[in-house]
């Protein structure tokens, strides 16, 4: 019984361990994919090293109409304008389906217009990167996978 405890005490020090290391590789991973990509981005105003986190939750429901619900997006601020980078290893439709959505809930949160939408990906799909376009987000990646 002691060592199942002890095994059970174990095994959730480890999950705790592993999933803060996830998020850490996520953000690096994100800050290296703005990096791959810094010239680009550069080129359409936007600093890599000052695009900065914006995470909210929505505790009522009134900005996505859904109580409860966290968005958590990359920000950019120049020139007083509001800039949404949207950072993926592999961008498939969902998630530019979702990134429209924050686009509306970030300007309800903030009060602010955003100017520009960008998805900065190394792969994207390109039914995702289609979508994109129609959607006016701009596209930043490596690669467009058919």
């Amino acid at each position: 019984k002691k060592l199942r405890e002890d095994f059970n005490k174990l095994s959730m020090r480890v999950e705790v361990t592993i999933g803060s290391m996830g998020r850490r590789w996520g953000e690096d991973l994100e800050r290296m994919v703005l990096e791959i990509f810094r010239e680009a981005l550069e080129k359409r105003g936007i600093e890599p090293g000052k695009v900065e986190k914006l995470r909210f939750t929505d505790r009522d429901g009134s900005i996505t109409g859904v109580r409860g619900r966290i968005v958590d997006i990359d920000v950019s601020v120049r020139d007083g304008k509001l800039y949404l980078v949207e950072v993926k290893s592999r961008a498939e439709l969902d998630h530019v389906e979702a990134l429209y959505e924050k686009v509306r809930a970030v300007e309800k949160y903030l009060a602010k217009s955003v100017s520009g939408v960008f998805l900065v990906a190394v792969n994207v799909d390109k039914e995702a990167y289609d979508r994109a376009r129609e959607l006016g987000i701009e596209v930043i990646c490596g690669s467009i996978i058919e």
